[in-house]
């Protein structure tokens, strides 16, 4: 898990803050149901989306300077394998914040559930 975070770098810590206050606030909406609750979560969603997507760009941007600055890597004949092997080393933080998103909507249509039944 250490090395899944390491691969993604720097954006990880971002994805992962806004992810779990975006968990935190659907598991407090989850639990007492009201409707200011269901708009801070939305608006950390697309925290968490904007971080997504700010990571991946400079994972992706990093891979592409990093390997043709490489001269090793640059002619080496397993230069594709190196370039896979980062590409997907900067997915780390679209997995993990997609993740997140995932869980935290799930709760939150409980707590949606949870809003209609009470009215």
């Amino acid at each position: 898990m250490l090395e899944f975070f390491q691969a993604g770098g720097w954006s990880m810590f971002l994805v992962l803050v806004l992810g779990a206050l975006t968990f935190g606030v659907a598991v407090a909406f989850a639990i007492r149901p009201q409707e200011r609750r269901v708009g801070m979560v939305r608006a950390l969603s697309a925290g968490t989306v904007f971080a997504v997507l700010a990571g991946l760009a400079a994972n992706v941007a990093a891979v592409m300077s990093h390997v043709p600055a490489n001269p090793e890597w640059a002619h080496s004949p397993d230069v594709h394998l190196i370039v896979m092997t980062g590409l997907g080393e900067s997915c780390a933080p679209a997995i993990m914040g997609f993740t997140l998103l995932s869980l935290a909507w799930l709760i939150t249509a409980a707590g949606v559930r949870r809003m209609a039944i009470e009215v």
